[in-house]
């Protein structure tokens, strides 16, 4: 298998950096359009870079990956076939199709997973039989249950190799109790997506994750704003807002950067997740900033 990375154009134009901005005008740091360095790596799980897959078909090897990277996001595992970083573990996959027989075709994917230093983890294997022709049209169905099933095998391979907690004792204090807000002014499914992608990694970072009515410490709230600035590019500002219980806003983290018209229109993917993770660390300086006292 070839462990040539087509790199150039593959970084997502929103894998911006999360910068603690508190009561100042957003900068503008996004001339280099560089990831940050950590863009997926979220504590207790592995991140992992799908590089292109290999073999034929290639109509379903080109969808396999993007598949892939959403059943290993339902797993929380941050995973994304357009975003690399120099932290994140690398998966590169072969498919083939067998002969058809009776209608019916069997396409087996096999992966080979390595780390950030490029040693192996390990490997796995994955067959779906379905019509011949659902495989000829690449048909969604059979691409998705095929990543299922892949990631199901992948999944293991990622948890082993995260770091192991410690448990937890009855002197160690609460975890803070956060309320993620519904996110607004998110076009396509921006406000879902973007919502549930930043309660999971806040969760990843040992945070509680509550509902509003259960009286959270801290509450997040994020705000999307897209207008035109070309015919073919829109300017895309987030500011997720972190406000203590009695509604003060202890501070913001803002991302923005240009993007080709129309991409967030429709689902969202793992973009919301990389989103999610890059405005992880600033926001959890916020929520240190602005956690309760703990009690004596």
């Amino acid at each position: 298998m070839s462990g040539s990375r087509k790199r150039s154009g593959r970084f997502t134009v929103l894998a911006i950096a999360a910068l603690l901005a508190a009561c100042q005008p957003l900068p503008h740091p996004f001339a280099d359009h560089r990831p940050p360095a950590a863009l997926l790596k979220v504590h207790d799980v592995a991140g992992v870079s799908i590089a292109p897959i290999e073999g034929t078909p290639a109509a379903i090897a080109e969808k396999l990956g993007s598949a892939v990277a959403k059943a290993l996001l339902k797993r929380d595992i941050p995973a994304s076939d357009k975003t690399a970083s120099l932290e994140s573990y690398q998966l590169y996959g072969r498919v083939a199709e067998s002969r058809p027989q009776h209608g019916k075709a069997t396409v087996n994917a096999y992966w080979r997973l390595y780390d950030a230093k490029g040693r192996t983890v390990g490997e796995h294997s994955a067959k779906l039989e379905a019509p011949a022709g659902e495989w000829a049209s690449a048909s969604a169905e059979p691409i998705e249950k095929l990543a299922g099933l892949s990631a199901e095998g992948l999944a293991p391979l990622l948890e082993e190799e995260a770091p192991a907690k410690a448990p937890k004792t009855a002197s160690e204090p609460a975890r803070i109790r956060v309320a993620v807000n519904p996110v607004s002014g998110a076009p396509g499914d921006g406000g879902k997506s973007l919502t549930a992608a930043v309660a999971a990694v806040l969760k990843r970072l040992d945070l509680a994750i509550v509902d509003k009515d259960q009286k959270p410490d801290l509450t997040v709230e994020g705000e999307v704003t897209v207008t035109p600035v070309k015919p073919d590019k829109q300017h895309v500002k987030i500011v997720w807002r972190v406000r203590r219980a009695d509604g003060a806003e202890v501070g913001n983290v803002g991302m923005e950067n240009n993007v080709p018209k129309g991409l967030i229109d429709g689902p969202w993917g793992d973009i919301a997740y990389s989103i999610a993770i890059a405005a992880g660390d600033g926001l959890m300086q916020l929520v240190a900033r602005g956690a309760p006292a703990p009690k004596s």
